[in-house]
Order: structure tokens, then C-alpha cells, then sequence
């Protein structure tokens, strides 16, 4: 085929009129002709080829090596010639070194062959990389005064570069961002970075660079405009304002009112803008244009555990009741052990715009194995936000109670101050993998009615969170749980104020309410308790995970958990569907400390969010 291809095309060329052309230039004619018109006549047939890298000093370069490398995306589609692929090889040898010196790797040296030999055939790169150059200084030139007095604070190790440590090209981008984040901060609205200069001295082998930077003109917060606000009242936005109009401008400061005004829960969108020029008095004005959300939404769930049997919750909720981000919700409860209604309202900005007060009833009856408890609780409280991860709280409390338990009927009216301290340092509120959360919280108790003595219940929880993997995601969680009542003995504290431990919330595997303290058949609860859980979760793709658990506990007659008495633990492992408002749990936990006649073999749990 290939034989009548060549005569083919010297004949047409053969007739071709020479205009006077000798001979010897003939011959070349055709041989350019057959060269580019029919270049694969001389390719044979395509052949595929691996590559490899040899002198590549660090893991981490050579993976950026083979994302670069053209040689490697196209290893599927081999060239038809060993010309075209030696092209790739160029290619790939001056992205290379446009990477190396990238790395402060100036003196590098790359050259890829190819062995025709080899079966397939092989690509070889071969890499000097040399001495790193070190960056050996930093100097900022400011167009005015004033920037000439910032240039005195922002030195190198500030913006994040490391003088006498290798160059990195990267590094020096980001500190320019860095250094002109730094100037909007310090009240320099729209600076500017003239030019870049990166001189490299190849005697020393290091390199220096030099930021001419025009800081604008200094500014002063202006007049803020909102657009958008439709059932909002704009005074209540106002005050999550974190700056005054006159106050020196601050470029983060713009991004913390998103932050703040997203925080809310009332908008859809936020858009911070500072405006493009000064306005007569030197201020700079912002705008900020949002778009509300629906400020009214209906939610059900539905659980199952093998203990309770099935359950569901139904609420309604209303974000914005008064106009100023007051929150009402509506929460029914329906399952084998509560029948529950209860309803929340919260004042944001209460006095101060860093508390909010909170109103909250719930009528509930309890019917579980170790008591039935109908009840009505009614509490106020105030919620401070000392940090952006502790809130504080104090309210004052009362409930009513009737409360069965081993045949007795007890009434009760409880009045109550409860404190509380929580602590969050999660990275996600429904699925996290670092960080903690801890919740601590003491209720002193006083009965009016004088049916049982005072006391005081105490509560602490802590969870911590270990990031073990990133790709596969492997997460250790981890929980500790003391509680503790004093002032009164156990038989005069409300059965349902009590301690217990068991259930899907507890120690999995054992029935809910069903390990401590008990009468016969009957758990009639502690004065205190101490738990431990384990959780390993293994997320395996986008949606689907894996977890595998251990429990343990216990809840004890006297006021402080004697931990030479007997754990209970339970153990097992579960699977997570992964959806927007949270994981779908289902755990199934077996009790390693089983009571043959106390204790089913297994329990199941199915409903939304982690466990703890």
C-alpha cells in the first residue's frame, strides 16, 4: 500500500511542469512535497510508551510535573511518528523549567529522550534540578508619604515570605495579596501594585524582589446604603454594622458584615461594595445589596429505634415575626415513649446587640419504662454571645409535674435558675470532623410545693473531633459525659430529673433508660452518670459512609460516679446516607454486657444527624 503511495505521487509530481528546473532541484522538490504533504507515509505505525522521571528531589514537584506534562495527558493518543512525540517532549521540557525555576530552581536543567528500544517504547526525563536559590531580600518602594511610613511596618515575614528560605514563585504572588490586603486594612481603599521585579543573582544563587506599590489615597468610612430590605427593618441591619461612618476604612471589616448579616438566617444573598472613588469629605461610601429569603418554612422528620418505635417531628417556624430577625418555632413530637408540643420564641439584639432572650413552653407526657411524667415547662433566659464560640446563658424556670414511678404518683412544681456555658470549635454544625464542643450546665431546683427538697443537677458534656484522612475522609469522634445531683437523696428528687443511661443517644445497644439503678424489672435512675463513646466514620464517596462505635456507661446511686463500679458498653456500626440537611443514620448496636433477661440482643437506630 505504502509502494503504491510513493509511485502514485511520482507520477503526479512527475507531470508536473518543471519550468526549466534542473534536475537536481527536482529531486528536492519531491522529497520536501512528499515530506509535508504525506508525513505519514515515513511514520510507521502508532506506537504506545510510558514515561518516567529520574533526578526529581520532592514527591509534591513531581506531582505538579505530571499534571503539566502534555507527554502524560496524551500517553492514550500516540503520535504517529517518534518527530511529533520528541514535539511533546519539547513542550513538556520548557514547562518544566518554567516550573523548576517556579521553585526557585534557576540553575535547572531537564532532558527528555526517547528509548526506541524498549518495549513500549520510553519516555525519559531527566532532571537537575541544582542548588534551590534562597530568597536573600525584600524591599517595598511606596509612591507617597504615607505609604512610605507603611513600607517601615510591613516586612517580609509579615506578607509571609522567609528570607534566607528557597524562592518560591507562588509564595510571592500570595504575599503580594497579602501586602495589599494589609494596606486596605490599614485605610488605603484602592491600592496598587506597579510592578513586580524578581532579580536573580545567579553568583550567589539567590534571588531578591521588590514591591513599587501606589497605596491611593487614605479614606474614612462613608455613608452605607441598603438595597433590597423588603419585610427587614434597616434599623435592625444597622447595628450588626461592625464599624462607624468616620472611622478609618478596613477592608476586612466589609467581609465581617457579610459574614454577620448572612449569620441571620434572613437572606438568600449579601453583597458588600465599597464605592469606586472618595466621596467631597475624603469618606468612602458602601452599599450593600441583599435579597431576602422566605422567612417561613414547614419541617418533618421521622425516626425509628428498636426501643422507642417509630417517631416523628413536625414543626413551623417564622424568622422574622416583628420585622427585627425574631425567631418563632412550633415543634410537635410524636413517638412509643413522648408525646410533646413546645414552642419557642427568640429576641435577637435583647438590650444589647450581642444577646438575644429566649421564651420556650412545652407540654410533653413521658410514658417510658422506668416512669410516666406529664408535665408543663416554661422557661426565660438570656444568651450572650462573649465570643464567636462561647455563649453564656442564665434563666429562671418552672414546671409542673406529675410523675409515676414503681406504682407511686408524685406532684411537683419545680421552680429552677439554670446556667449554662457552650463552647463550639466544630468546622461543620451537622457533620463535623475537627475541632470540639463543649456544653456545661448547673440547675439549682426549689419545690414550692414542698414535696421534695431542693437540690442542684449538674451537667457537662465534651466532644472533640480528629481529622485522621482527608481522601478517603476518616474522622475519629470522640464524647465524655459526667453528671451529677446533689442536696437531696434520690428518692426525694423527681424520677424524671434523674439520670439514665442506654438508648440511641447513650450507650447503642442497650434499651433506652435501661442501665443504672433499678427496682426489679423497673430502672428507677441515679444521682449520677458518667459516659464514653467512640465513633471511627469512614465517608466513602459523596454520599455514603460508614461508622463503626463504642459506648459506654453507666449511671450510679450516689451524687459522683464511681468509676470502680461497672461499665456497660455496647458496640456496633452503622451507615450514613449523606443529604443536605444532614446524615441519614442507621446504627446497629449490640450490648457486650448483656442481661439475658433485661436485654435484647440488638438494638436499631434510624434518623438524621451524626449521634453526637
Amino acid at each position: 500500500m505504502v509502494k503504491t503511495t510513493l509511485i502514485g505521487c511520482c507520477k503526479a509530481i512527475g507531470r508536473m511542469p518543471t519550468n526549466g528546473l534542473r534536475p537536481r532541484v527536482q529531486l528536492w522538490f519531491v522529497a520536501l512535497t512528499l515530506l509535508f504533504l504525506s508525513p505519514t507515509v515515513f511514520a510507521g505505525p502508532e506506537k504506545p510508551y510510558e514515561v518516567t522521571f529520574e533526578g526529581v528531589p520532592e514527591s509534591s514537584l513531581l506531582k505538579e510535573m505530571k499534571a503539566l506534562s502534555d507527554t502524560i495527558a496524551l500517553k492514550d493518543e500516540p503520535p504517529a511518528s517518534l518527530n511529533l512525540l520528541q514535539k511533546r517532549i519539547d513542550r513538556d521540557n520548557h514547562k518544566f523549567l518554567k516550573l523548576l525555576r517556579a521553585h526557585g530552581y534557576y540553575g535547572a536543567e531537564v532532558k527528555g529522550e526517547i528509548d526506541a528500544k524498549a518495549e513500549p517504547l520510553r519516555v525519559v526525563f531527566r532532571v537537575h534540578t541544582g542548588p534551590a536559590y534562597i530568597l536573600d531580600s525584600v524591599d517595598f518602594q511606596m509612591a507617597n508619604k504615607g505609604g512610605k511610613q507603611i513600607a517601615q511596618v510591613a516586612q517580609a515575614g509579615e506578607i509571609g515570605l522567609v528570607l534566607d528560605s528557597p524562592f518560591n514563585a507562588k509564595a510571592v504572588i500570595d504575599a503580594q495579596k497579602a501586602l495589599l490586603r494589609r494596606l486596605t486594612n490599614q485605610g488605603f481603599p484602592f491600592p496598587k501594585v506597579q510592578e513586580r521585579k524578581i532579580i536573580v543573582n545567579h553568583l550567589t544563587q539567590s534571588v531578591s524582589v521588590t514591591f513599587s506599590i501606589d497605596p491611593g489615597p487614605q479614606a474614612r468610612f462613608g455613608a452605607t446604603v441598603f438595597q433590597g430590605l423588603d419585610s427587614v427593618e434597616e434599623d435592625y441591619v444597622r447595628r450588626k454594622i461592625p464599624w462607624q461612618e468616620g472611622d478609618p476604612f478596613h477592608g476586612d471589616l466589609l467581609a465581617d458584615l457579610q459574614k454577620r448579616l448572612l449569620g441571620l438566617g434572613l437572606f438568600a444573598t449579601v453583597r458588600v461594595v465599597p464605592g469606586p472613588s472618595l466621596d467631597e469629605k475624603g469618606g468612602l461610601p458602601v452599599t450593600v445589596t441583599v435579597t431576602e429569603r422566605k422567612h417561613r418554612s414547614v419541617r418533618a422528620g421521622a425516626h425509628y429505634r428498636t426501643d422507642e418505635g417509630l417517631g416523628g417531628t413536625l414543626s413551623w417556624e417564622h424568622r422574622n415575626l416583628l420585622h427585627q430577625g425574631e425567631r418563632l418555632t412550633l415543634t410537635g413530637v410524636a413517638s412509643g415513649i413522648t408525646l410533646s408540643a413546645e414552642g419557642i420564641f427568640r429576641k435577637p439584639d435583647f438590650l444589647r446587640n450581642d444577646q438575644a432572650l429566649r421564651l420556650s413552653m412545652r407540654l410533653a407526657e413521658d410514658d417510658t419504662d422506668a416512669y410516666t411524667s406529664r408535665n408543663v415547662v416554661s422557661l426565660a433566659s438570656i444568651d450572650r454571645n462573649v465570643t464567636k464560640e462561647i455563649t453564656i446563658g442564665a434563666g429562671l424556670g418552672f414546671k409542673i409535674s406529675k410523675v409515676t414511678q414503681l406504682g407511686q404518683e408524685e406532684s411537683y412544681s419545680l421552680l429552677s435558675l439554670p446556667l449554662y456555658l457552650e463552647r463550639d470549635t466544630s468546622d461543620d454544625l451537622l457533620d463535623p470532623s475537627r475541632g470540639g464542643r463543649l456544653a456545661l450546665r448547673l440547675s439549682p431546683f426549689y419545690d414550692v410545693s414542698g414535696e421534695s427538697d431542693d437540690f442542684a443537677r449538674g451537667y457537662g458534656r465534651y466532644r472533640h473531633y480528629f481529622q485522621l484522612l482527608k481522601a478517603p475522609s476518616l474522622a475519629l469522634a470522640a464524647s465524655v459525659t459526667l453528671g451529677s445531683i446533689v442536696g437531696a437523696e434520690t428518692r426525694e428528687i423527681p424520677a424524671d430529673e434523674r439520670f439514665y443511661a442506654g438508648g440511641g443517644g447513650s450507650i447503642r445497644g442497650y434499651a433506652y433508660q435501661s442501665v443504672g439503678p433499678r427496682i426489679g424489672d423497673v430502672p428507677v435512675g441515679g444521682r449520677s452518670l458518667a459516659e464514653l463513646s467512640l465513633e471511627l466514620r469512614l465517608r466513602i464517596s459523596e454520599r455514603f459512609g460508614l461508622v463503626g462505635f463504642l459506648d459506654g456507661g453507666n449511671a450510679y446511686t450516689d451524687k459522683l460516679p464511681d468509676l470502680g463500679e461497672k461499665l456497660f458498653w455496647g458496640a456496633g456500626g452503622g451507615f450514613r446516607y449523606y443529604t443536605p440537611i444532614g446524615p441519614l443514620r442507621l446504627d446497629i448496636g449490640f450490648p457486650l454486657d448483656r442481661r439475658p433477661d433485661i436485654d435484647d440482643r440488638l438494638q436499631i437506630y434510624v434518623s438524621i444527624g451524626q449521634a453526637f
